[in-house]
């Protein structure tokens, strides 16, 4: 590969598309080789030749070729850029998980988790739009809007959920389409999506707009992991419109347009119309919702079921929610990592010890 030339003369990565120095053997973003060749100074050693480094002085190794990471992230060796450790919230018994992924330069998903006057858990997560100004900026406001909105404050079913999800759209209008360096002055507005979901007791009540996901997971027996999963919202996208349409699910997705969304929040929206559905939900079974960084790789029921029962523990033991969601947010940034990841869990029942809370700061 060799970097490629974009429209306006400037040079990109062949695997990321992130902007490049046309000099640059590896890309500052997702670390990949961009076939710049080494060119050999003749007054210095050939810098083909491998450097003995002493692993001592490193203070991690690269999962590529064992070589020591140097302090800025970089393996000293083949130039892989290593990822920073997954960013956690731990409130017992729930908890959400956040990452930039390997091939994104910044983290535009955001997560948050609270509970109702009711002790009941809720759980947001908003994906940025990167097709857009300030994504990042967008997911962080949808994300306190809808916490505010639900936490603290008796829980009004799915009349709530559905006014968090309008207090989200409103919060992301009102982000500011300047000062993003990373995006042009093109007229476009910060867009995003989002899922909300309020594990009440007997029920789970879930809101979204956009392709961010809420599912249902329960103990199931004759599941080869022992846990089963059940989509609970309905996606926003082109794939979601095949797979309506009698598409495989695996084949839509992986078209060329199968991750385009045709709704979300933001002053570019078409008329807001969120997802908001109630289902019955027993004691034992979890909450989860994420991004489509994590389940980008898991695309259907069955293989999130498979996914999740991995870091589960057995049905009927205590869910150690803070591990399983880092767990989770790993193994997609190790699955390949092409996008921001973000994932939340919560039980059903709310713990004993559950104390209402007024709000949490999303992490952007």
């Amino acid at each position: 590969m060799s970097p490629t030339v974009t429209e306006t003369g400037t040079f990109a990565c062949p695997s990321c598309g992130e902007s490049l120095d046309p000099s640059a053997r590896f890309c500052e973003a997702c670390g990949e080789p961009t076939g710049v060749p080494i060119v050999p100074d003749p007054g210095l050693d050939d810098p083909t030749e491998p450097v003995e480094i002493p692993r001592a002085a490193a203070p991690g190794t690269c999962p590529r070729c064992d070589a020591p990471i140097d302090d800025d992230g970089y393996c000293t060796s083949c130039g892989h850029k290593a990822v920073e450790p997954v960013d956690v919230e731990d409130r017992g018994a729930i908890a959400y998980a956040t990452h930039r992924g390997r091939r994104h330069h910044r983290n535009e998903d955001s997560g948050a988790v609270a509970t109702t006057a009711e002790g009941w858990p809720v759980l947001v997560v908003s994906d940025g739009v990167s097709a857009s100004p300030n994504p990042h900026r967008a997911s962080a406001a949808a994300v306190e809007a809808a916490t505010v909105a639900l936490a603290g404050v008796p829980f009004g079913g799915a009349n709530a959920v559905r006014a968090a999800v309008v207090a989200a759209h409103e919060a992301t209008v009102a982000v500011p389409a300047d000062g993003d360096p990373h995006w042009p002055d093109d007229g476009t507005h910060p867009a995003c999506t989002i899922v909300v979901a309020v594990a009440a007791g007997d029920r789970v009540v879930v809101g979204n707009v956009g392709d961010a996901r809420g599912h249902l997971l329960g103990p199931d027996p004759a599941a080869p992991s022992g846990w089963s999963a059940r989509q609970l919202t309905t996606d926003d996208s082109l794939a979601a419109a095949a797979v309506a349409a009698g598409a495989d699910p695996e084949e839509a997705l992986s078209g060329p347009a199968g991750h385009a969304i045709t709704a979300w929040l933001g002053a570019d929206a078409t008329a807001l119309d969120p997802h908001v559905a109630e289902v019955p939900a027993a004691a034992g079974d979890l909450v989860l919702v994420d991004s489509d960084g994590l389940w980008n790789y898991a695309p259907t029921d069955a293989a999130l079921g498979e996914v999740a029962g991995r870091f589960l523990p057995s049905p009927g033991e205590p869910v150690p929610a803070a591990a399983v969601c880092e767990a989770l947010v790993t193994w997609a940034v190790e699955a390949g990592g092409a996008d921001n990841i973000c994932v939340a869990l919560a039980p059903v029942a709310p713990p004993a010890a559950a104390e209402p809370s007024e709000r949490e700061e999303p992490t952007p």
